[in-house]
């Protein structure tokens, strides 16, 4: 196993493995490259979104596990899913690090391909929060779903209170799919539907 392989090369193989899967189960799925959350504070590596919200972070040979922890507390709070592709290296480590109901997935270099294996799958998250996942949505997409359940009067709020009428108003499955049309409906972005 060589030192040199990095994290596009680890994105590439989750791509054309992990997330082809998903997709031909779930062709209508879309797939964002660093998906931005909390107001961009930070960045999840890929994130897939159809019935539910999962989430990847990449940690290739170069990576530490330093950050992990502080990103786990926001992932945990959007993800329904959320799995970890670490290099061979990181794994011992991120065994003890990772939530249980993160997945698990070791990427090593053997003849010259970059290969996945699974350690275990990823579980749900019982435990996410309604209006850390409602601030995916741009202030005029929370608009439009306050209007379409007859709510006015938040046109002049600050995102913060608008998503927080949001999160309170829509059931998490609600949210879940008003999320997923909002990112879909989105010209011009980072988004990639399939299907």
């Amino acid at each position: 196993m060589t030192p040199l392989m990095k994290e596009l090369d680890v994105r590439l193989a989750l791509y054309n493995h992990e997330i082809k899967s998903i997709l031909s189960q779930q062709p209508m799925s879309l797939v964002v490259d660093e998906l931005g959350l909390l107001e961009g504070t930070f960045r999840v590596d890929l994130a897939v979104i159809n019935s539910k919200l999962h989430g990847y972070e990449i940690k290739s040979y170069a990576d530490n596990l330093d950050r992990l922890t502080s990103q786990q507390e926001t992932y945990n709070r959007i993800f329904d899913r959320m799995t970890l592709v670490a290099d061979y290296r990181h794994v011992e480590k991120a065994v003890k690090l990772v939530p249980q109901w993160w997945g698990l997935i070791a990427a090593s270099e053997v003849d010259g391909q970059t290969v996945l294996n699974d350690i275990w799958p990823s579980r749900q998250n019982l435990n996410v929060d309604p209006f850390a996942m409602s601030q995916l949505l741009w202030r005029n997409e929370a608009l439009d779903i306050l209007a379409a359940k007859d709510i006015r009067g938040f046109r002049r709020k600050p995102r913060k209170i608008i998503w927080k009428a949001v999160s309170s108003v829509l059931t998490l499955d609600e949210l879940r799919a008003a999320v997923r049309a909002k990112l879909g409906a989105r010209r011009g972005w980072r988004t990639h539907a399939y299907g």
